[in-house]
């Protein structure tokens, strides 16, 4: 299994725009340089209202596939 940490910093119209269908993925940067694209929906149950912030642990196969997604701050 791989693992990835990164941070989200979406404000609210940002997340906005995810929900009107304008746009599908979110890119992160990961802590050690990597550039990901990740689906939204993903990220559904870490939004408030003031958007999604914070720092993430990705777990992902080595098919690409998501094992599990955390919060870690």
């Amino acid at each position: 299994m791989n693992k990835a940490i990164f941070s989200v910093n979406l404000n609210s119209d940002q997340v906005l725009m995810y929900y009107k269908g304008q746009k599908k993925s979110v890119r992160v940067h990961t802590q050690d340089g990597m550039s990901m694209s990740l689906p939204f929906e993903i990220l559904l149950e870490h939004v408030t209202r003031s958007g999604i912030y914070g720092t993430f642990e990705i777990s992902y196969g080595n098919d690409g596939k998501l094992q599990q997604l955390r919060r870690l701050s």
